[in-house]
């Protein structure tokens, strides 16, 4: 039989707790899938005036600039990149 004092025994408690919480962690971590965020192009406006790159997700064919308050019509990404 091994011979174990109380404080030896402790230590190999909470080692072994430990090592077991952050396997358990991992474990968990690598299971969730993290959201990933993609930029919807028809979303992605700019501005006429300022030139300036802003996000709206509503549906419509006008937008407004933050910036500058100006209202944009939709155009194709490509289009506004060039303009």
């Amino acid at each position: 039989m091994i011979k174990l004092d109380i404080s030896t025994a402790l230590f190999f408690y909470l080692l072994f707790s430990v090592i077991g919480v952050l396997l358990l962690w991992v474990l968990f971590g690598l299971r969730t899938k993290r959201p990933s965020f993609k930029k919807d192009e028809d979303c992605v406006w700019r501005c006429s005036i300022c030139a300036s790159l802003y996000i709206d997700s509503r549906n419509q064919d006008l937008s407004r600039c933050p910036q500058c308050g100006s209202y944009n019509k939709r155009r194709n990404m490509k289009e506004a990149m060039q303009a």
